[in-house]
Protein backbone atom coordinates (compact mmCIF):
# COMPACT_ATOMS: atom_id res chain seq x y z
CA UNK A 1 0.00 0.00 0.00
CA UNK A 2 1.13 3.66 -0.70
CA UNK A 3 1.46 5.99 2.30
CA UNK A 4 2.50 9.41 2.17
CA UNK A 5 4.88 11.80 3.72
CA UNK A 6 3.41 11.98 6.58
CA UNK A 7 2.97 7.98 6.82
CA UNK A 8 -0.54 8.08 6.54
CA UNK A 9 -2.28 6.00 3.33
CA UNK A 10 -3.93 8.34 0.81
CA UNK A 11 -8.05 8.23 0.60
CA UNK A 12 -8.01 6.51 -3.03
CA UNK A 13 -5.38 3.78 -1.72
CA UNK A 14 -7.22 0.11 -1.97
CA UNK A 15 -9.04 0.88 -4.82
CA UNK A 16 -9.01 -1.46 -8.01
CA UNK A 17 -10.56 -0.96 -11.31
CA UNK A 18 -12.97 -4.01 -11.81
CA UNK A 19 -12.14 -5.33 -15.20
CA UNK A 20 -15.28 -6.88 -16.98
CA UNK A 21 -17.08 -3.46 -15.89
CA UNK A 22 -18.58 -1.95 -18.85
CA UNK A 23 -19.62 1.50 -20.03
CA UNK A 24 -23.14 3.13 -19.07
CA UNK A 25 -25.61 1.88 -21.93
CA UNK A 26 -27.71 4.49 -24.06
CA UNK A 27 -30.37 3.23 -22.71
CA UNK A 28 -31.67 0.77 -20.20
CA UNK A 29 -34.67 -0.16 -18.02
CA UNK A 30 -34.89 0.27 -14.15
CA UNK A 31 -36.47 -2.30 -11.75
CA UNK A 32 -39.25 -1.06 -9.70
CA UNK A 33 -37.56 -2.65 -6.12
CA UNK A 34 -33.70 -4.02 -6.23
CA UNK A 35 -33.38 -7.66 -7.31
CA UNK A 36 -31.12 -9.64 -4.96
CA UNK A 37 -28.06 -11.27 -6.96
CA UNK A 38 -24.55 -12.96 -7.01
CA UNK A 39 -22.44 -10.56 -9.58
CA UNK A 40 -18.62 -12.10 -10.42
CA UNK A 41 -16.59 -9.50 -10.44
CA UNK A 42 -12.62 -9.12 -11.81
CA UNK A 43 -10.55 -6.91 -9.54
CA UNK A 44 -7.09 -5.83 -10.98
CA UNK A 45 -5.50 -6.76 -8.17
CA UNK A 46 -7.42 -9.80 -6.45
CA UNK A 47 -8.80 -11.29 -8.86
CA UNK A 48 -12.23 -13.00 -9.80
CA UNK A 49 -14.65 -12.71 -6.40
CA UNK A 50 -18.17 -13.34 -6.34
CA UNK A 51 -20.04 -11.08 -4.20
CA UNK A 52 -23.50 -10.52 -2.41
CA UNK A 53 -25.15 -7.47 -4.70
CA UNK A 54 -28.39 -6.19 -5.92
CA UNK A 55 -29.20 -5.49 -9.37
CA UNK A 56 -31.20 -1.88 -9.91
CA UNK A 57 -31.30 -1.85 -14.14
CA UNK A 58 -30.77 -3.65 -17.14
CA UNK A 59 -30.60 -4.05 -20.76
CA UNK A 60 -30.28 -7.35 -22.70
CA UNK A 61 -26.56 -7.67 -22.80
CA UNK A 62 -25.84 -5.47 -19.49
CA UNK A 63 -26.88 -5.19 -15.88
CA UNK A 64 -26.52 -2.66 -13.60
CA UNK A 65 -25.43 -3.99 -9.70
CA UNK A 66 -24.81 -2.00 -6.58
CA UNK A 67 -21.55 -2.90 -4.73
CA UNK A 68 -21.28 -2.25 -1.24
CA UNK A 69 -16.77 -2.48 -1.55
CA UNK A 70 -14.51 -0.02 -0.52
CA UNK A 71 -12.24 -1.22 -3.82
CA UNK A 72 -14.79 0.23 -5.56
CA UNK A 73 -14.37 3.95 -6.61
CA UNK A 74 -18.17 3.55 -7.94
CA UNK A 75 -21.31 2.35 -5.88
CA UNK A 76 -23.01 0.92 -9.36
CA UNK A 77 -21.22 -1.15 -12.17
CA UNK A 78 -22.42 -2.08 -15.38
CA UNK A 79 -21.38 -6.11 -15.98
CA UNK A 80 -22.46 -8.25 -18.55
CA UNK A 81 -25.62 -9.85 -18.09
CA UNK A 82 -23.39 -13.18 -17.89
CA UNK A 83 -21.50 -12.40 -14.91
CA UNK A 84 -24.76 -12.17 -12.43
CA UNK A 85 -27.14 -14.63 -11.46
CA UNK A 86 -30.26 -13.95 -9.48
CA UNK A 87 -30.26 -15.26 -5.83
Amino acid sequence: MVLGADGVAPWWAGRQRILNARGVPPRFTRGAAPIPVTARVCWSDDGEERLQATATAWTVPLVLVEIADPRSAFRGVWLPAGDVRRR
